[in-house]
């Protein structure tokens, strides 16, 4: 019913996707990494990645892929290794993991290498001249790339051990641990920060070991996991040998409303008699608009089929209807039932609709952010097309969360009661009357519109051919039929201008997805319905979950 409280696929997938250290991925431009800020540094691939005629392989890699560790202006020789193997034109980059010098004066010899035959490519990285941390990039048409991390140190290198401290209820599959050099994290903004180009992602029962960490220069040690926990740690420089450790403690991201998009639903399932009394009072309403002024149903029909006749007819219509005495004919027609041959099946069918309006998800709909609240797009009311219940598409929603993952949102739903009620009759009308098309036409076969016009034609002007002057059987039969949809068009809109409006404030509780987005909402709301001078509380669970 619910979604998952988190993706762990995506989850296990994220040393890639954060880090690309060397993963042979085709990351999207946010996974590329940050746009170089210093001089030494290629802002985007030579080919500008938009170019289609450049063959493109599957995949690249750096051999070896380990964190590299470089001396200050020390030279290297990078390898590359295409998948397949082929000519291709690869772009390479120096790309700084968010501190203020890095990657400082690094250098590659060439910004672009083509690929001989056996796919393989080389550029010679010298490293800059003081202690950081950074990553070598190499992109083929900036569609498939991968990174390498550079260490540089000139006093050598150990071995981080990451501990965790998290006291939040938020599940985690796997921590992430990342260090970057010659930085602090006051100068890292977000939770989680951003990461570092060194990296180590495990499952949350095992030790984060970062390897090759430089030492002597200062560190800004990271902590995530996904990115809706996240720390920092800044680190004195270290030094050589074991033991060298680092607490980070981790909180969670607030709950991320501006990218949660839900699939809601919700209605009123404990019903009070109150509610039961206000929703039957429109039923009411609506029943007695088919029958209008008459004395009797089939007065009320005699007088819209006559309407229906139009100007030209109504005195002919008339004359007929008088003299062979067509009330007393349809009472007769329609024995036993002849007092509620019209009304009865409407009221009949909407209050079964009712019942489908007291359920879990009478409310179906959309739930998405807008500045400063959030939006609901009601896709249906009770299994119909809001516009036929009477309902606006959309409504506005206020909304916010604290610190444990709870939603507070209030929203207030209008609608016309009218519209809701007769709406609501069409599945219970269809099911009785299959073949009919709508709620009108299976009320027109509960009449037996061809029925009366069979009865009024042989009681008609000249009996047996014509009902009145120039209408025969079919003629009468269609008035019926005529008369019937327009009598529940009149009935359809018995509300007027009278809405009802059903003010909603919802708790639930969300579980968040690896943006800290609300994957999924489990909750409840109460609100009072109000139609006319009419009130009555409602109530109900409230669901949630994921539209991506």
């Amino acid at each position: 019913m619910m979604s998952s409280p988190f993706r762990a696929s995506a989850l296990l997938a994220m040393p890639c996707l954060a880090f690309a250290l060397a993963c042979n991925v085709a990351p999207t431009n946010d996974d590329l990494g940050p746009s170089p800020q210093d001089a030494g540094s290629d802002s985007a691939p030579a080919n500008g990645g938009a170019d289609s005629a450049i063959p493109t392989p599957v995949s690249l890699a750096f051999t070896p892929t380990d964190t590299l560790a470089l001396a200050p202006k020390a030279t290297h020789t990078l390898t590359i290794q295409t998948t397949p193997p082929g000519q291709f034109p690869i772009d390479f980059a120096l790309l700084g993991s968010g501190s203020d010098n890095a990657p400082g004066d690094a250098v590659l010899d060439a910004s672009q290498v083509e690929s001989g035959a056996d796919g393989t490519a080389q550029v010679t990285l010298t490293a800059p001249s003081s202690p950081t941390t950074f990553s070598v990039r190499a992109s083929v048409g900036g569609k498939v790339a991968t990174t390498l991390a550079v260490s540089v140190s000139a006093l050598g290198y150990t071995k981080l051990r990451v501990l965790h401290a998290y006291a939040g209820h938020r599940p985690v599959l796997t921590w992430t641990a990342t260090a970057r050099a010659g930085t602090s994290c006051s100068k890292l903004v977000g939770t989680p920060p951003p990461d570092g180009d060194l990296s180590i992602s495990e499952s949350a029962d095992l030790p984060l070991d970062i390897a090759k960490v430089p030492i002597g220069v200062e560190l800004a040690v990271t902590l995530r996991a996904g990115h809706y926990i996240g720390g920092c740690t800044t680190l004195p420089p270290l030094s050589e040998g074991d033991g060298n450790q680092v607490l980070v403690t981790a909180s969670d991201r607030p709950l991320n409303l501006a990218a949660t998009s839900l699939d809601l639903s919700f209605g009123p399932t404990q019903p009070k008699p109150a509610l039961i009394k206000l929703l039957s009072a429109t039923t009411s309403l609506v029943t007695s608009a088919l029958r209008g002024t008459a004395k009797s149903d089939n007065d009320a029909l005699l007088d819209a089929m006559q309407a229906a006749a139009g100007a030209t007819n109504t005195a002919a219509f008339s004359a007929a209807r008088t003299g062979n005495t067509w009330s007393t004919v349809l009472t007769a027609l329609w024995q036993p039932d002849s007092a509620a041959r019209l009304t009865g099946p409407a009221e009949r069918w909407m209050t079964a609709g009712i019942t489908r309006f007291l359920a879990k998800d009478a409310f179906a709909g959309q739930l998405t952010a807008l500045p400063g609240g959030g939006l609901l797009k009601l896709t249906t009311v009770a299994d119909v097309p809001p516009a036929s219940a009477g309902f606006p598409s959309t409504f506005q929603v206020s909304w916010s969360a604290d610190s444990n993952d709870t939603v507070l949102l209030g929203t207030e739903l209008d609608w016309l009661p009218s519209r809701l009620a007769t709406a609501l009759a069409m599945a219970p009308a269809l099911l009785e009357f299959p073949a009919a098309t709508s709620a009108d036409s299976a009320l027109s076969l509960s009449v037996d519109c061809a029925a009366v016009g069979s009865a009024l034609t042989a009681h008609g002007s000249k009996a047996g051919s014509e009902a009145y002057p120039g209408c025969n059987e079919a003629c009468a039969s269609s008035l019926c039929t005529t008369a019937v949809s327009a009598l529940w068009k009149k009935a359809r809109d018995a509300s007027g201008a009278t809405t009802a409006t059903l003010g909603v404030t919802a708790t639930g509780m969300a579980h968040v997805g690896d943006q800290a987005e609300a994957v999924d909402l489990d909750g409840s709301w109460l609100g009072d319905l109000q139609v006319g001078d009419g009130t009555a509380p409602a109530s109900g669970t409230l669901l949630g979950s994921s539209t991506k």
